[in-house]
């Protein structure tokens, strides 16, 4: 009895820490998922190839300092994707970047929104991904 008791207790903590891990990184800034080497692998693949990235962007890629909040997880045909955003200094308003992570980190899709209304996609996202980074932009 007492070994199936600390059985379940064990396996209760363990539920908990990793219910918890998950929330928690859904939430953490960009420059703390980039700390991840897939999404850092990933991130950098936007733009590899990428002609006129902005420079704040670019900036960004490599300091990873810059305005930004906390990510948020999206679901998308039931699986768990990592949203996260980040803005130009002093030009957040209008000029923001959109970057939604696969649940592993070894792909990324990117919305460049500039102005309020020029956009620019990076790494193909299907339409449905689209719109989700869409919908980001607009809340």
């Amino acid at each position: 009895m007492k070994s199936s008791l600390s059985l379940l207790l064990a396996l209760a903590i363990g539920i908990t820490i990793a219910a918890t891990s998950g929330t928690a990184f859904a939430e953490a800034y960009l420059f703390e998922v980039l700390g991840r080497p897939a999404y850092y692998k990933s991130w950098n693949a936007l733009f590899a190839g990428e002609e006129a990235v902005d420079s704040w962007l670019a900036r960004y890629s490599k300091t990873r300092n810059g305005p930004a909040g906390p990510g948020t997880a999206v679901e998308l045909g039931g699986t768990r994707y990592q949203l996260n955003t980040v803005c130009k200094p002093h030009g957040c308003g209008d000029n923001q970047f959109f970057v939604l992570f696969a649940p592993d980190g070894t792909k990324a899709w990117g919305y460049l929104l500039k102005g309020g209304k020029d956009e620019r996609f990076f790494g193909s996202p299907d339409e449905e991904k689209r719109k989700v980074l869409r919908a980001a932009a607009h809340e």
